[in-house]
């Protein structure tokens, strides 16, 4: 493939850097091709980066750019060099893929599958330095070097397109190159041991942070939503002790309310009792008399 997928502008990642203090940059990506592109970003140091977005589907012939915060640092790297990779990877996808289409599996490098990974590296800036700053010193150290200088500085930009073609090379591939055909001021992205095999690909040296965020996501996301469902139930029972709690109030009261009526009805029965008794009790003494009187009359 003649034209690569895509092209990144700034090549590398510079962040201003302040102790405890966030700093963010963004990279633009712009794809050149009439295909659609998947692009996926890793890192080195997931831990103190944040990217988004960290995949996306860029549309042909347009630019779409990722921001990365670099997390707050409490000490400041040695001499201002930060050792941090980014490796950004893309592949051709069809039209209807989206955003949420986009898995591991996608840059996974099948045969006959087209991807180019490219790796970025990450410079801090100190708060006094600009990049106006920057440019008049390296025009005043070009104007005033010697010619020995001057050689050296091209022997620089020599050695720099050879790494940049290099690294071309070493992306496009599902390989490691050979070692004689790496330059010597080239980093290889990790060291490898005697006996060690060599890695197959780049991305072998990148963490894929985006899942681990993702997992964690939908880990905290699970939780939430068991703390939701548990904070339902807690109000449902509350809900259902405060019912429980006026009914047996409710009850307490009808009870003593019947008890009260039980005692009045069983005071009044008594009492009809003794009224309607105290009549034939009388009437069965006189009947009484009556008869012994009648004898003796007789």
């Amino acid at each position: 493939m003649g034209m690569r997928l895509l092209e990144i502008h700034p090549q590398e990642l510079k962040f201003v850097f302040e102790l405890n203090k966030h700093s963010s940059c963004s990279i633009q990506l712009t794809n050149n091709t009439l295909d659609h592109v998947a692009f996926k970003v890793k890192t080195t140091s997931p831990k103190n980066y944040f990217v988004r977005p960290k995949v996306g589907i860029i549309e042909p012939k347009s630019t779409r750019e990722f921001t990365v915060r670099m997390q707050a640092q409490e000490m400041a790297p040695p001499d201002m060099l930060c050792k941090d990779k980014f490796l950004i990877q893309s592949t051709v996808v069809s039209a209807d893929t989206t955003d949420e289409d986009i898995t591991s599996s996608l840059f996974a490098k099948d045969v006959g599958k087209y991807m180019e990974e490219k790796k970025l590296g990450v410079t801090l800036v100190s708060p006094s330095s600009s990049p106006i700053d920057e440019a008049l010193k390296e025009e005043f150290d070009v104007g005033v070097s010697e010619p020995n200088n001057l050689c050296t500085a091209v022997e620089k930009d020599l050695d720099r397109e050879t790494s940049n073609k290099s690294d071309e090379m070493f992306n496009v591939g599902d390989s490691l190159p050979p070692k004689s055909m790496v330059p010597d001021n080239v980093m290889e992205p990790r060291d490898v041991g005697k006996g060690e095999p060599e890695p197959a690909s780049l991305a072998d040296d990148f963490i894929e942070g985006d899942e681990e965020d993702l997992d964690m996501i939908k880990q905290v996301e699970e939780l939430r939503l068991k703390l939701t469902e548990l904070e339902l139930k807690l109000c449902e029972a509350k809900v259902a002790i405060s019912k429980l709690k006026e009914e047996k109030r409710i009850s307490i009261q009808e009870t003593e309310f019947l008890q009260q009526n039980f005692s009045e009805l069983r005071k009044s029965e008594l009492i009809k009792r003794v009224q309607v008794g105290f009549p034939l009790l009388y009437l069965y003494m006189v009947a009484l008399i009556c008869t012994f009187l009648g004898r003796l009359l007789r």
